[in-house]
């Protein structure tokens, strides 16, 4: 285990390793409210000299002329960059959960109809995951039940909870295996709803299949979880990345810029399930924290962090084109 260093001693590392600090008193207060491990540890790699390989030499030095401050900046960028996606994260979660609850209750009016396998699809290879699904939701109704909030007292009142406060206690995983679990029917009925949105929001006929509203889905589930457990966004990459053949040809975007899995990927795809008032903000919100953060950084470039994120010097045309 490495030794407890105090926060002298930790900014002393850094110095001896080439790391620039200008005001010992302002780094330190930073160390005192962010943790070394999460700062450091998390965003020093682009600001490391590499080898000929591209690794980090041995021992551990800095880029000549790298500050602190550059990496306490990096450090907010990632953090503002997770503010700004999760926002709209948050409204497809929201969407997606409503379609799913009510074309669901409408298709299958029982009371608790969603504990019953039957009502998702009947394809055997589907099976443990219906299975999975059901037991995730009893789980969540039980562990609920006993906090006095409406899942009590719809137990208590009505002997059962309607679909559409369900989903307000399930994750944005959870929803995405409801949504893979249901019927195809079910599957096609939903997505077509995200088709007819983007039509009355851009005037344009699109055919969002139950396969690209499935890949959209498994793709924000993932980029959910890293904004909400403040994991390092900037450079994140889905380690098996969604198909987005369809997509590509959709948007009119080539598919090596999306099929990355990166931070431009799920930017593309947030299009077809957002409005396009909110999209336009969204785009406008991310040339904004670009533009706000382009002096903050000497020894690496706005533009390259930009480029590790899949961002392209056009790519605001890219994804909005005519918008």
């Amino acid at each position: 285990m490495k030794p407890f260093k105090t926060y002298k001693e930790q900014l002393a590392i850094l110095r001896d390793r080439g790391l620039t600090i200008e005001d010992d008193s302002s780094a330190m207060g930073i160390l005192e409210r962010e943790n070394y491990y999460s700062l450091i540890n998390g965003y020093k790699d682009l600001f490391l000299l590499k080898d000929d390989n591209n690794k980090p030499v041995n021992p551990e030095r800095y880029i000549v002329g790298t500050k602190f401050d550059e990496i306490y900046a990096l450090y907010c960028f990632d953090r503002d960059l997770r503010n700004i996606l999760l926002k709209e994260l948050l409204k497809f979660e929201c969407n997606i959960k409503t379609k799913v609850a009510y074309y669901f209750s409408e298709a299958y009016s029982q009371p608790n109809a969603y504990l019953n396998m039957v009502n998702y699809s009947r394809e055997s290879s589907d099976l443990k995951e219906v299975l999975k699904l059901i037991s995730v939701i009893f789980n969540v109704i039980s562990r609920q039940s006993k906090k006095g909030n409406p899942i009590g007292h719809y137990l208590d009142k009505h002997d059962g909870v309607p679909l559409w406060v369900m989903v307000n206690y399930l994750t944005m995983g959870n929803i995405q295996n409801f949504y893979m679990c249901l019927t195809e029917s079910l599957r096609n009925k939903i997505a077509r709803e995200f088709s007819n949105e983007f039509k009355r929001s851009y005037d344009e006929d699109i055919n969002i299949t139950s396969d690209v509203l499935t890949n959209i889905l498994k793709t924000a589930t993932l980029f959910r979880n890293v904004c909400a457990h403040e994991e390092r966004l900037y450079n994140f990459k889905l380690f098996k990345p969604a198909k987005s053949s369809q997509l590509s040809q959709i948007m009119d975007i080539e598919n090596v810029l999306l099929s990355k899995g990166n931070m431009f990927t799920m930017t593309a795809f947030l299009k077809f399930v957002l409005t396009k008032k909110e999209y336009v903000g969204y785009i406008s919100s991310l040339a904004g924290l670009f533009a706000s953060y382009s002096n903050n950084f000497k020894t690496v470039k706005i533009n390259d962090i930009q480029e590790m994120m899949g961002f392209k010097e056009e790519w605001r045309t890219i994804v909005l084109h005519n918008d």
